[in-house]
């Protein structure tokens, strides 16, 4: 059943194929049948909390609710819209009926709120209160109310950083009695965020049993490869795993290839454009619906090339009130389509949508399915729209769509033993309750850590302060004209987007960045009248600490990164078009990380050797996220036609793939594991992209500090088809 609006159509396929704009573009269609959950009768210790509410379980919500009367510890992995919140909410509010606490952490505010609203409800049909929110825009009043009476705290991993572990003493009553901790959308925690959530969360378990509470951990997650080693990664806890896959309505997957250009269709539309033209439709059909970019300047743009009342732009960076004002406008209607980043990913309450477009891959099927699973929950059909970029990420689904249904979600991964990241949250542990020797989880806190009558002691005064679970740095804070806050930045994304001379694009608008106050952590916005936009250029170095042969050719090791913001670039709006080129200088960023390195064979003439490797490794960087589940600005690459320090792997032309995190959280390594299908799919990429000299669905990447020059696609072909020679056959089950 489609929407009203599309009466008259048989298919939503039908009605885009009817407007001039997309007609005879739609190269990919399927329709996705439903898998409606059944209900299931469920007499368990929980079934007096759900009768009071008038509720039934379905099937896999009643063997998740058997699990947790068990007392084990439970993680879900069920598709969007499968009901995981009420396998968590039962068990909550009878433990708050009984006198215990629960402690639910969420990755962000936003969601935070959305539970909230649903648990008060329940929580007042059932006669109680101590239902509180613990966050950043939490009251101090409402503060002291939650430590006093609260029975069900709701927060996120940087409010229980900062706000609750190292105030514990005042928590007591609270810590004492913990009988849950829930953690909702558990494969957001993944990489340097993930690895930092693990280590919030050991110091909490630690303070919760020295208080003599012995947590239940209840998780959920959307389709990941491995929940249950993921969530045992992240709190050191056995786990038992269940998996459902539920779809209450029909969903249409369209593939939507941009407009080409040239008779080739080497040149294609900006998708940017493509997903205006979308929204401004859907809008226009009275349709409500999301459109998801990979970025934040992405998702402005769009915004403003649709130049459509009922089409706003939504993303992290806005102040909360910002985004709680744009979901009340899209559920009553005022505002027809969101373009969000990642931002409206996870499972905020924003009503029922007929339509998800996804403006290029999110960087992984688990991401993918996240997405298009935000339409679709209630009995009409649902549309997504895939429309790939000019990347090779998106090429690679662009030629083989089948596999958007077929592959398998890929693995999440956290390292809570990171030699950066974990002695920094042992201070803050030490702090809060000094170290017994076998708490400590790497070896590197050791040397930092004073030892005094068997216990580890630290010696800062403020350990906290020093971590930041999100983002690289400190935070700086955006100012409009009238000093007025308009969002927040981490240092390294202020260096990139908001440099002097930046056009930064906020809410539609573009503001120029008129300074940027180093010691105050400051960057002040004037609004800018410019026909153009900005693009930063970098300069990177890395040197190789230690490094280890780890098969194929490939070394894996710990390397020092040093980059720098030398310039940057500004483009004409819509073309893209260089209208100059400005150098500036930055103060620079360097931070140990981990990388993976390899040395392709010498099979090109000298002088093609820089251009050669430098296309490998941007091809490479592009499918790397088909292997492991990293976001592309997560995952760095350097190369070198001769490394100019010594190496243990040797010398000559060198590719480096590094994290983009201090201490690396596991993405080369993992890498480095996939690394001949990994290179097999490169060869595949180059060999099967039609341009001669090299794209962006190709070799040309949006994250290149020198602007994509000094690329040869021929060159890096060449490399790439001697490296597969190399490795083993491949094995055919």
């Amino acid at each position: 059943m489609l929407p009203k609006a599309l009466k008259g159509f048989s298919s939503y396929r039908e009605w885009l194929e009817s407007l001039e704009e997309f007609r005879g573009r739609l190269v990919f269609a399927r329709t996705i049948p439903k898998a409606p959950p059944k209900p299931a009768p469920y007499r368990g210790s929980f079934a007096g909390v759900l009768e009071a509410l008038g509720l039934v379980p379905f099937a896999h919500q009643k063997r998740a609710l058997e699990v947790l009367e068990e007392g084990k510890n439970l993680v879900m992995a069920y598709s969007t819209a499968a009901g995981k919140s009420l396998v968590f909410q039962a068990p909550v509010l009878k433990a708050a009926l009984e006198g215990e606490t629960s402690l639910l952490l969420f990755p962000t505010k936003a969601l935070a709120h959305d539970q909230l609203r649903r648990l008060k409800a329940m929580a007042q049909a059932l006669g109680l209160s101590g239902v509180f929110p613990y966050d950043g825009d939490t009251q101090s009043g409402e503060r002291r109310k939650a430590r006093e009476e609260g029975l069900v705290l709701l927060s996120n991993p940087d409010m229980l950083h900062f706000g609750l572990l190292p105030r514990h003493g005042e928590w007591a009553s609270f810590l004492s009695r913990l009988r849950y901790l829930v953690l909702d959308e558990l494969h957001a925690y993944r990489g340097v965020f993930g690895t930092h959530v693990s280590l919030v969360l050991f110091r909490l378990l630690r303070l919760a049993r020295h208080y003599g509470a012995n947590p239940q951990v209840i998780a959920a997650s959307a389709t990941i490869k491995n929940p249950k080693e993921h969530a045992e990664a992240l709190t050191g806890l056995p786990f038992v795993e269940l998996k459902a896959e539920v779809a209450r309505s029909e969903r249409e997957l369209l593939v939507l290839l941009p407009k080409p250009l040239d008779q080739k269709g080497e040149r294609r539309r900006s998708p940017l454009l493509e997903a205006a033209y979308l929204a401004r439709a859907l809008a226009d059909e009275g349709l409500k619906g999301l459109v998801f970019a990979n970025s934040r300047k992405s998702a402005e743009l769009i915004a403003r090339y649709a130049a459509h009342p009922g089409v706003r732009p939504y993303r992290a960076g806005y102040t909360a009130k910002e985004r709680r004002r744009l979901e009340e406008a899209l559920k009553r209607g005022e505002v027809r389509v969101l373009v969000s980043t990642s931002a409206l990913e996870l499972g905020v309450d924003i009503g029922e949508l007929d339509a998800v477009a996804l403006v290029g891959y999110p960087g992984s099927v688990a991401a993918f399915w996240q997405r298009a699973g935000r339409a679709g929950r209630g009995e009409r059909r649902a549309l997504v729209v895939f429309i790939p970029r000019e990347d090779p990420l998106d090429e690679y689904f662009l030629h083989r769509p089948e596999l958007l249904l077929k592959s398998p979600p890929e693995e999440a991964i956290a390292d809570p033993k990171n030699p950066v990241l974990c002695p920094l949250h042992l201070h803050a542990a030490a702090y809060e309750m000094p170290l017994r020797r076998e708490e400590v989880l790497c070896q590197e806190a050791l040397t930092e850590l004073k030892e005094k009558e068997g216990r580890l002691y630290t010696q800062k005064r403020r350990p906290h302060r020093e971590i930041t679970l999100r983002g690289l740095g400190a935070t700086f804070t955006l100012r409009g004209p009238e000093g007025e806050v308009l969002g927040y930045l981490d240092e390294r994304q202020a260096y990139w987007e908001a440099h002097p001379g930046a056009i930064y694009l906020h809410q539609g608008e573009s503001y120029l960045v008129r300074n940027v106050d180093l010691k105050r952590r400051e960057v002040w916005l004037l609004p800018a009248l410019e026909d153009y936009y900005t693009e930063p250029r970098a300069e990177s170095d890395l040197e190789v600490l230690s490094g280890e042969p780890v098969g194929h050719g490939v070394y894996v090791g710990r390397v020092v990164l040093r980059e720098r913001v030398v310039g940057y670039v500004k483009k004409r709006f819509f073309t893209g078009s260089v209208l100059e080129e400005v150098p500036l200088l930055m103060p620079e960023i360097a931070f140990p990380t981990e990388a993976l390195w390899f040395h392709p064979p010498e099979v090109v003439p000298p002088h093609q050797i820089p251009g050669g490797i430098h296309a490998l490794e941007h091809a490479m960087i592009g499918l790397l996220p088909l292997f492991v589940l990293a976001e592309r600005q997560d995952i760095g690459g350097l190369s070198y036609p001769f490394y100019p320090r010594p190496l243990p792997s040797g010398g000559g032309p060198t590719v480096f793939i590094y994290d983009g995190y201090p201490g690396g959280v596991g993405y080369a390594r993992a890498a480095a594991r996939r690394f001949p299908e990994w290179l097999r799919a490169t060869l595949e990429l180059l060999k099967a992209c039609p341009c001669e000299e090299g794209c962006p669905r190709c070799i040309l990447s949006p994250k290149c500090g020198n602007g994509n020059q000094y690329l040869d696609k021929k060159a890096a072909l060449l490399l790439c088809a001697n490296l597969v020679l190399s490795l083993p056959p491949r094995v055919v089950h």
